[in-house]
């Protein structure tokens, strides 16, 4: 059976086919280019048909949205779409078309991944029906829970916005952040700290400081007068050119540390927290040898516990696609 799978995030719109779970085609498009999540599928088909012929018919479609589910509808929350599944199969011409979250797909491909898929940041193995955790920074934060159930044999998933729970900070430099940014915003959520967006204001913060405003440099305030900034500090930091990105770096994998053990504690996930996203992949160097690790398991008397938490970065960029097509299928 061919099914449409989508990961739309505020950034990219990813769409694939899928035969089962093998990948059959795959195109991503730039969501602010595209005037609807109708419009981008409906170009992804046509590209699709172009290249593997006109029968091309998905029988099913998933399409995973950055955003909470009403029913049979859903507003994307990093951009102006709103998703009526409904519309979509009267117009793609698909007989079921199902709305999810970006990371309730996200966390349906989870136990898909291979273990060459992973990157691990420590703790003890896992348990093998222990509750999971998926959470990772892109244009937002999400994130999402596995819980097993023994009747069943199998995860079922629980959708989170706790990305939009307001921020604790535990620092001084995070308190000094959370000050800046309610100036700004007036209200801070975690996704004001650990999200790509949130790159600038966090380099902007550190930047204002007198002591600290020698370690940018020229060709880094170069870049950012051009380029995306959150790209420009992700490189810079990685490949150690500037002091002050990696310390904006730095700051971004402790906040994500201290965010994804709260979200461990929580659930007690023993079953390990997997970090996904656009973000991780790209940073996992650092957030082995950084602060991610240490503020993971700073929770008090429950460090021992939370040391023996198994975390991950996914390094797969199929993650979101996979679970769409499973949920597509299912």
């Amino acid at each position: 059976m061919i099914v449409l799978a989508g990961d739309i995030g505020g950034t990219n719109s990813r769409l694939a086919l899928y035969d089962g779970l093998r990948l059959v085609f795959e195109k991503t498009y730039p969501s602010a280019q595209q005037a609807s999540l109708e419009a981008a599928a409906r170009q992804f088909l046509g590209d699709a048909r172009a290249q593997l012929g006109d029968e091309v018919r998905p029988e099913r479609a998933c399409l995973a949205v950055a955003g909470p589910i009403d029913g049979r509808t859903a507003r994307i929350t990093n951009l102006s779409w709103f998703v009526d599944a409904d519309s979509l199969e009267a117009q793609l011409e698909i007989p079921r078309v199902r709305l999810a979250n970006d990371f309730e797909a996200a966390a349906c491909g989870v136990p898909l991944l291979a273990a060459d898929q992973l990157a691990a940041l420590g703790g003890a193995p896992r348990h093998a029906t222990g509750p999971m955790v998926v959470a990772g920074p892109g244009t937002g934060l999400g994130q999402a829970f596995l819980f097993w159930t023994e009747n069943d044999r199998r995860y079922h998933v629980v959708p989170s916005e706790a990305g939009h729970a307001d921020f604790a900070p535990r620092t001084p430099i995070e308190w000094g952040l959370c000050r800046h940014l309610a100036a700004l915003y007036g209200r801070v959520s975690n996704e004001r700290v650990i999200s790509g967006p949130a790159f600038k204001d966090l380099f902007a913060y550190l930047l204002a400081e007198p002591a600290l405003r020698t370690l940018a440099t020229a060709e880094t305030r170069q870049a950012l007068e051009t380029e995306d900034p959150a790209a420009v500090i992700v490189r810079q930091a990685v490949s150690g050119r500037d002091p002050l990105c990696l310390m904006a770096v730095n700051v971004f994998c402790s906040a994500l540390g201290a965010f994804a053990g709260n979200l461990a504690l929580t659930v007690l996930a023993t079953g390990g927290v997997f970090i996904a996203g656009g973000i991780a992949p790209r940073i996992v160097t650092l957030l082995q040898s950084g602060p991610f690790r240490e503020s993971f398991e700073a929770k008090g008397r429950f460090k021992p516990f939370l040391g023996n938490i198994p975390v991950f970065v996914v390094t797969s960029r199929e993650l979101g696609l996979l679970g769409a097509a499973a949920l597509a299928a299912a």
